[in-house]
């Protein structure tokens, strides 16, 4: 892709694609989601004036470490000469990026407020190395005020190589590095907030068993939700509640019965594929919406249907998708708890009024916001991608793939997304979200930006 030569790279009549993905073997890739894109939040510096957060924030924080610590982080900030080879300018030939820039925008500030609270000297992983949390925030920062700067394409790529460092990462070796990408979205589904005859399938909170208590700052605060929750990992039940596997709870029914249900859905496949997603927007018969997110989960390992079904010859991998599961599932409902119930692990849920929040605390945005494998990438790294890209005709029928690249925001993990070469891609809410997802397999290129110190 040749350097563009209109005064911006960035689209500026292309729509935030609400889409998302989730490829021929979608059901391996759930991840935590969030949702419609919320009116843009002023980040603390967006309001007037911005400060850079050496100048503000840390600085004070900084103040409260210790010595040692402090000669920690130093180490840490050094650990990023070892990475390798860093990716050019010509290896790239030029950032040129599909979307409209107020979607990146927005992506930037979301992580930065999830991020504004947390301690700069953190370490976070970068493949084999590490660096601080600290200059994750510098690198975001510094990218978001040359990006509000609306430069022309040549004046943005020279100021992007001379501030940033950037690093080729994926499966693979050296320039063949890469990344395999599916996708996730949140779907909008009929709910009730009550059983009905047509309303059957309930979806539940965690058990007050499962929640574990936490010190945090002033008090005891339950984990289970991101929104001022200290939450280091995924909540889990106690060993009793272990016990209930997707079979005893939807088919035996284990928590009936003990006011647990946040709403009921009327099909059970919606109900797997909501688990699959991990979040959701509810839409009650009077016409009101409700949005519901992930809580917390059983602790079961997750189990890909569409590999079973594929391994059991019942569809083949073309049909592997979301469209071609629910297909098959449809002409055949005998089929239904046969493969379902393979799957132990369960999802429990909590109604919140805001959008997808990933696992990395800032909310989502569809087209700008990636999964990863958190224990190899960071929460609220910066990177560059270049992949393809289905386009849809009015019936949300693929018509064509398209090459695109554009800037995304690390912000997610997925219980399916292990490795180096593994991505997920947030594509946004509702059908042609889904659309897009549901049929997501594509391999690409990924470089993380890092600020130069």
């Amino acid at each position: 892709m040749n350097l563009i030569s209109q005064r911006s790279l960035f689209n500026k009549n292309s729509p935030l694609p609400h889409i998302i993905i989730l490829g021929v073997f979608f059901l391996v890739a759930s991840c935590s989601t969030k949702s419609p894109d919320s009116p843009l939040k002023p980040y603390p510096d967006q309001l007037g004036k911005r400060e850079h957060s050496r100048d503000r924030d840390f600085d004070y924080r900084k103040d409260r470490l210790h010595p040692e610590e402090q000669e920690i982080a130093k180490g840490l900030e050094q650990d990023m000469g070892s990475l390798g080879d860093p990716a050019t300018l010509a290896d790239l030939k030029g950032f040129a990026d599909d979307l409209g820039r107020a979607s990146l925008e927005r992506a930037i500030i979301n992580q930065l407020q999830a991020m504004f609270e947390q301690e700069p000297s953190t370490p976070v992983r970068l493949g084999a190395f590490t660096l601080t949390r600290g200059r994750l925030v510098e690198t975001l920062e510094a990218f978001l005020e040359i990006l509000q700067q609306d430069l022309p394409s040549e004046e943005f790529n020279k100021k992007i190589s001379e501030e940033f460092v950037l690093y080729r990462v994926g499966k693979g070796k050296g320039k063949n590095k890469k990344v395999l990408f599916t996708g996730y979205y949140r779907p909008v589904i009929q709910a009730s907030p009550i059983q009905t005859a047509l309303y059957r399938y309930p979806i539940y909170q965690m058990p007050e068993q499962g929640l574990q208590q936490v010190k945090y700052k002033s008090g005891i605060q339950l984990v289970g939700t991101h929104t001022g929750i200290k939450q280091t990992r995924d909540p889990q039940p106690s060993k009793v509640w272990r016990r209930f596997t997707r079979e005893k709870i939807d088919r035996e029914g284990a928590l009936q019965g003990q006011g647990l249900e946040v709403a009921w859905l009327k099909d059970d496949l919606e109900r797997f594929f909501l688990h699959i997603q991990g979040s959701g927007v509810l839409e009650f018969p009077d016409g009101s919406r409700q949005g519901v997110g992930y809580q917390g989960s059983n602790q079961y390992s997750y189990t890909g249907i569409g590999k079973l079904m594929i391994r059991d010859g019942v569809i083949n991998t073309s049909q592997g998708s979301m469209q071609g599961i629910k297909k098959y599932f449809v002409d055949n409902p005998q089929d239904i708890s046969k493969y379902l119930y393979q799957n132990k692990r369960y999802i429990f849920f909590t109604l919140n009024d805001n959008g997808p929040r990933g696992s990395g605390g800032g909310e989502l945005v569809g087209g700008r916001s990636i999964a990863t494998d958190k224990s190899i990438y960071p929460a609220g790294g910066l990177a560059f991608i270049r992949v393809k890209q289905p386009i849809l005709d009015e019936n949300n029928k693929i018509v064509r793939w398209q090459p695109v690249s554009r800037f995304v925001v690390d912000q997610d993990t997925g219980s399916a997304i292990r490795g180096p070469g593994r991505g997920d891609l947030f594509f946004g809410t509702g059908q042609k979200a889904g659309a897009k997802a549901g049929h997501y397999h594509e391999r690409g290129e990924v470089y993380y930006l890092i600020k130069r110190s």
